[in-house]
């Protein structure tokens, strides 16, 4: 209502009919309804924070304003009004001149607020140069005589409507294209200044032409910024929420330099762990945390099998502390970028309690299969075989007797001797190198011996010269670890030869279970399986190291290798 009252007075002023007044009255406020309803179906952003509210805007108020012309001249039609150029001139240069003003005018208006003025204040002394400068540009414009300096004015008005955008903010920038663009329309309509020696056409032409320059340039510094702005939030935002995960991680974590090892950062799980300060980790390499004969203490980086499968699995190793105590880690290592500077992320959990927990647990359960083994082996095995020889005995005697209960006797006899080779079976598997009188080299060759009576070619090679000690415990892991391995060549992997070896030096005790089956299967699928998961907790239960590869012509490679010093006395 008040657009149509103040357009409606306006036209009755300059002697325009009742009806083409309320004509021109109507359709400047149908069109300023329009666009609105355009921008609020579209979502637009009064604030203009987003890039995409300037081009929004520009279409609601291009579309919107086509009625006001439109109705503007229908009134005039009906009114009787005579006007000098064609309809389509009439409703272009009509049309124009509305769209323009709007798009200069509205976006301050509906922009405007005290925080939109915030860097102005921020910037007083700067933003007084600005209005000087705007206010010179504005006198120039009104009070220069001819087309002197009129290329150089319009340069610097451009400039300052840029300057104001990228200084001040879309308001200020707003606000100074208004005062430009209206010292300009001022010189024209009174024949003064700059644009005053034009004609009517050329005239309005290159008023049209500047103040929409004006209004372009603010419009256009204003979605560059705020596309730059909202980049830069997102970015800060993604950055906050990192440093919140990463610094407040229960888990010890740090970034270090791929190059030099150097740490860059490290959270506070990680100080705790250690026991070094922030700024000691800082003045500090990688290297610190590796203990005395550990010189892998992170996962390896080359573009390997070994380093694709530890993306699936952690890294087992040791690492020291300030103090000098031994922590048993599972590592994950990332490549990122940090700061446009590649470093490596590194996760380090501390499992110490629970690989003590689980080696207690596995002990536990090997000595109560070495108890059951030995009961049955000396206990029931003897008796047996006490009853077996008793009842050889007595069918001997019957059948020399002649008596009935021969055949019966003689059956029961073989049936004993079954029941004792049913024992010796289940001794081997509750404890393996008991039967093997503590041998893990005879322990393993019984493995292959028998798994090759099931039609796969089984081998097995001791090398080395340190000899293992006899005992079970330690060593009863890598029996597990062979055993679990060729199990899984021959129902996984359809294996038709598995070569197992063993090999000793000084310092470590290694195994190897090499088959020529089908491989490991695609993605991380070999770490979920129980076996899988046993297997590496057996090696990490002895302070060991286990890996998985495929080999390059099919089949595949599991290797542990663990500390001698580990074997003849195991870690606590």
């Amino acid at each position: 209502m008040p657009i149509f009252a103040a357009s409606a007075a306006i036209q009755l002023s300059l002697g325009q009919p009742l009806l083409a007044a309320a004509a021109t009255g109507a359709g400047l406020a149908a069109g300023a309804l329009a666009s609105d309803w355009l921008l609020d179906r579209s979502g637009f952003d009064p604030s203009f924070g987003r890039a995409k509210d300037v081009p929004i805007f520009i279409f609601a108020v291009a579309l919107g304003m086509t009625i006001a012309p439109s109705v503007g001249i229908a009134g005039l039609i009906l009114a009787g009004v005579p006007y000098g150029s064609s309809g389509m001139v009439r409703w272009i240069r009509w049309w124009s001149n509305i769209a323009t003003g709007v798009l200069l005018v509205t976006p301050a208006l509906i922009a405007i607020n005290r925080r939109r003025l915030t860097r102005f204040g921020e910037h007083w002394l700067e933003g007084t140069l600005w209005i000087i400068g705007v206010a010179i540009c504005c006198w120039v414009i009104v009070r220069t005589p001819g087309p002197v300096g009129r290329a150089i004015i319009v340069m610097l008005g451009i400039l300052f409507i840029v300057v104001g955008a990228i200084r001040f903010g879309f308001v200020v920038s707003a606000l100074g294209a208004i005062a430009i663009s209206s010292a300009t329309a001022f010189s024209f309509a009174f024949g003064v200044g700059l644009f005053g020696a034009f004609d009517e056409f050329p005239g309005r032409l290159t008023v049209f032409a500047f103040s929409a320059t004006l209004a372009a340039v603010s419009l256009i510094i204003t979605a560059l910024l705020a596309e730059r702005d909202a980049a830069g939030f997102e970015r800060l935002g993604a950055e906050r929420r990192y440093a919140q995960i990463f610094y407040g991680s229960p888990q010890a974590i740090w970034v270090h330099d791929p190059l030099t090892r150097n740490f860059l950062l490290v959270n506070e799980a990680a100080q705790r762990q250690y026991g070094w300060t922030h700024d000691e980790f800082l003045t500090m390499q990688v290297a610190a945390l590796a203990p005395p004969g550990e010189p892998r203490i992170l996962p390896p980086h080359a573009n390997s099998e070994a380093a694709y499968h530890a993306a699936a699995a952690p890294f087992e190793t040791r690492h020291v502390t300030r103090d000098g105590q031994h922590l048993e880690v599972e590592v994950w290592m990332r490549s990122i970028d940090l700061g446009g500077r590649p470093a490596e992320l590194v996760f380090a959990l501390n499992v110490s309690d629970r690989r003590a927990f689980g080696k207690a647990l596995i002990d536990a359960l090997a000595a109560e299969q070495h108890r059951i083994a030995s009961e049955i082996h000396d206990g029931l095995g003897q008796e047996l075989t006490g009853l077996a020889l008793s009842l050889r005995a007595l069918a001997t005697r019957a059948e020399r007797s002649r008596q009935p209960v021969a055949t019966e006797l003689d059956a029961l006899s073989k049936l004993a001797t079954l029941c004792i080779e049913g024992s010796k079976r289940i001794v081997q598997g509750l404890s393996p190198l008991s039967d093997a009188g503590g041998s893990l080299e005879k322990a393993l060759e019984g493995l292959a011996r028998r798994t090759s009576m099931s039609g796969t070619r089984v081998r097995f090679r001791a090398r080395g010269s340190t000899p293992l000690p006899a005992q079970t415990g330690a060593l009863d892991h890598f029996y597990r670890i062979a055993q679990e391995a060729v199990q899984n060549a021959l129902k996984h992997a359809s294996a038709t030869a598995i070569d197992i070896e063993l090999w000793t030096d000084d310092a470590a005790v290694g195994l190897s279970i090499v088959d020529d089956g089908r491989g490991l299967p695609s993605g991380n699928d070999v770490h979920k399986g129980l076996g899988m998961r046993t297997m590496h907790f057996r090696a990490g239960a002895i302070g060991g190291t286990l890996t998985i590869e495929s080999r390059g012509n099919g089949g595949t490679v599991v290797r542990c290798e663990a500390p001698l010093r580990n074997i003849v006395v195991a870690p606590s």
